[in-house]
């Protein structure tokens, strides 16, 4: 059976019952543990769970008492459910592997396996999971039912973070919806968490930018684009200002120049996309970016029209050259930023 979307998952048990095998993946979080939650509590009730609900622990996984779970009878239910938390085969011993893939191959009709694998180090790349764990999902698809639950773009998460406000008798607007959506780098898990501070911080009137900046979280990867563009414009007094927040929420300084950096690469690829006349499309299938980071490309094409292709090679270059300084002649914490606030003042007094 193929890869299945979450929504067509739900439609499915609906109309033909549960399968015997689910595996769920991907870098989402949120999603995945929430829709896990849901299906498992479809599956086996809170009043069946006492005999009926083995969970295992995927990081050390128990592959005998996982296949005693497997093997047992319902007591006064439909079936047994057995839950497998956290698995990375990449980390699972071949053995330990090959056996599990016999009791997969072999479960009884009254016994559903939950797989459940969320994280970003399942994967090789933005995109592909590894060797081993593709290959475990594909033999997964065989016998039962896979959903990836990857990350959604930012104008689809808008409306369901708009939705989430309207429940809870507050309102936002679209592009705030979105704003959020980006602070947070479209992280279910994380939009959740500041859809529940927001609310009780402002209940019952319309959410703001300004509610968002105040109250949200600021993560260096959101920071990372703001830092690249202020100084690219030579806006001084933001950057430092910025570098020591940062460095006062326990932020080495590798971490901050990282975000920058990872961010003047966006702006790098857009400003020569528009050069050639490539549109902001293109650019995002050329360089293959994933669906939680659209917005990043959106961004520099919106920010990069008056800077020169040469400056933003000069400052990226200057920032590589920070980076490789940093983890490999690191002197301390405090050395460390006057490093990362020096290659921002050297960057900042570039020509075009």
């Amino acid at each position: 059976m193929p890869v299945m979307e979450s929504a067509e998952i739900a439609k499915k048990l609906k109309s033909d019952g549960a399968e015997r095998l689910y595996c769920f993946y991907g870098q989402d979080t949120g999603a995945l543990e929430s829709f896990v939650k849901s299906l498992a509590a479809k599956l086996c009730p809170k009043q069946d769970r006492t005999m009926n609900f083995h969970r295992f622990d995927g990081k050390e996984p128990d592959i005998p008492a996982i296949a005693d779970a497997c093997e047992m009878l319902p007591m006064f239910a439909q079936r047994v459910l057995v839950l497998i938390d956290d698995l990375n085969i990449d980390k699972v011993p071949a053995q330990d592997t090959a056996d599990l893939k016999k009791i997969l191959e072999n479960l009884p009709d009254t016994t559903t396996v939950i797989i459940s694998s969320p994280g970003a180090d399942l994967y090789k790349n933005k995109r592909s999971l590894s060797d081993k764990n593709k290959r475990f999902v594909d033999f997964c698809a065989k016998l039962g039912v896979c959903c990836e639950f990857g990350f959604k773009k930012v104008f689809e998460l808008g409306k369901s973070i708009a939705a989430a406000f309207e429940k809870q008798g507050c309102s936002i607007t679209k592009f705030d919806a979105e704003y959020l959506a980006e602070r947070c780098l479209c992280d279910t898990s994380s939009i959740r968490q500041e859809i529940t501070k927001l609310t009780s911080y402002a209940p019952g009137r319309q959410i703001t930018r300004q509610d968002i900046d105040a109250l949200c979280v600021r993560r260096v990867e959101s920071d990372g684009f703001a830092l690249a563009i202020n100084i690219l414009k030579g806006n001084a007094s933001m950057v430092f200002n910025r570098i020591r927040e940062l460095a006062d929420q326990n932020l080495e300084a590798f971490e901050i120049v990282g975000a920058i950096a990872f961010s003047l690469n966006d702006l790098y690829r857009a400003r020569l996309a528009l050069s050639s006349g490539r549109s902001r499309e293109r650019c995002t299938e050329d360089f293959k970016y994933p669906k939680n980071r659209e917005f990043a490309v959106k961004n520099a094409f919106n920010e990069c029209q008056n800077i020169s292709v040469g400056r933003i090679r000069q400052t990226l270059n200057i920032f590589c050259d920070t980076d490789f300084r940093l983890k490999t002649h690191s002197s301390g914490r405090q050395s460390d930023l006057l490093t990362l606030e020096e290659a921002a003042a050297k960057a900042m007094t570039l020509r075009s």
